[in-house]
């Protein structure tokens, strides 16, 4: 079955930082000498996501949440109709929502019960990457919102300028946790429509990942050490694609941990496969599909 490669250039992956309380001191009270009280600092929510969703029954989609800052984590999940939606969290090593549902995935919060809007909180170190999952558990087609903030002693501070990735730039590892490699996941990151007129993406129910003419995919990927930390690599990544109907045309990347394709066809089958540091990732299966 014929496949192709595509190497690129390193990635470089953003930190979000905190930024830090100011402290102060105090005096014991002697007579009349007022007592200097500390600064408290008061928690401040920041909205980090908001996304609109639509999804037909049994589907699901999702959201990342790229390094938030140290804090609680929440979200709430509202919807126009009268199905049965529901909310999950993942890390961001959850391939797809079949996974998810099979035991395969660290949930790390859920929302299941059968009224509106559905909630969940939890608290987040810095440096992680989470994955919100909607799914439609109801028998009709529905669509609604999702809002995903943060609660913190002060706001999130601005990402950092971007350092280059290439020609002789900043190297992308800098700051990450020690390697090697021991697990390396890829997923569907966005589709495209056309215009930047992106789209929910979905698994049918034998767990392909439906694109249509026209589209513009991007898969992305996520190296992590035995201590589920996002690391540092030594070679790029290398794709294969495996498109025995030539449903893909292969789009170049500065990016080696992205891969990017135009859907050139409405029928055929894909597999999506990546390895970095000789350690292979999960296969992505890919439907072509004519658009509904």
């Amino acid at each position: 079955m014929p496949w192709r490669s595509l190497r690129s250039f390193p990635a470089v992956i953003l930190l979000l930082a905190l930024i830090p309380a100011c402290g102060g001191g105090g005096s014991s009270p002697t007579g009349g000498t007022p007592i200097t009280q500390p600064p408290v600092n008061n928690p401040t929510r920041t909205v980090l996501v908001t996304k609109n969703f639509s999804l037909q029954p049994g589907t699901a989609t999702f959201q990342n949440v790229d390094l938030p800052p140290a804090g609680t984590l929440d979200a709430t999940v509202d919807w126009t109709g009268s199905n049965d939606i529901n909310l999950f969290v993942t890390d961001n090593t959850c391939p797809g929502f079949l996974d998810l549902r099979a035991g395969a995935c660290n949930i790390v919060a859920r929302a299941e019960t059968t009224s509106k809007p559905e909630r969940v909180t939890f608290t987040t170190t810095a440096g992680r990457i989470w994955t919100f999952w909607i799914y439609n558990n109801g028998v009709s087609s529905d669509s609604g919102s999702m809002e995903v903030g943060i609660t913190s002693n002060g706001p999130p501070a601005p990402a950092p300028t971007p350092a280059p990735n290439s020609g002789g730039g900043t190297d992308p590892r800098t700051g990450l946790a020690p390697g090697p490699v021991a697990r390396y996941t890829i997923k569907v990151r966005t589709i495209d429509r056309g215009g930047f007129d992106y789209r929910d993406p979905f698994q049918d129910g034998e767990g392909n990942w439906v694109v249509y003419p026209d589209e513009f995919v991007v898969f992305d990927s996520t190296q992590k050490n035995a201590g589920g930390d996002i690391c540092q690599w030594v070679n790029s990544p290398a794709w294969t694609v495996r498109d025995p109907d030539n449903v893909f045309r292969l789009r170049g990347s500065s990016q080696p941990f992205l891969l990017r394709v135009d859907v050139l066809k409405n029928k055929g089958a894909v597999e999506v496969q990546a390895s970095v540091d000789g350690v292979q990732s999960n296969v992505l299966m890919v439907k072509a599909s004519k658009r509904p």
